[in-house]
């Protein structure tokens, strides 16, 4: 049961980090990132990077991708204030 708990809390406590990636990028509210929208954030952001990081070929970021992108290095983690 134990392990149960922390599976799931890891599990929120992803999902939630890579939300909060995406919310900050996220200006139409569609819960997902054009690649117009992260190149405001990452203005050196290419095409081809855009598509590597788009792993299901949407066109548009999802929470998951984003986290497997910062994960991977391909883009930087998000910004804490202090």
């Amino acid at each position: 049961m134990k392990n149960i708990i922390l599976v799931t809390a890891l599990a929120i406590s992803v999902a939630f980090s890579a939300t909060a990636m995406t919310a900050e990028i996220d200006t139409d509210g569609d819960g997902m990132a054009s690649l117009v929208e992260l190149q405001v954030s990452y203005p050196e952001l290419t095409e081809v990077v855009f598509q590597e990081i788009d792993t299901d070929g949407d066109g548009l970021v999802n929470d998951e991708e984003m986290a497997i992108a910062v994960e991977l290095g391909n883009l930087a983690g998000p910004e804490i204030d202090s």
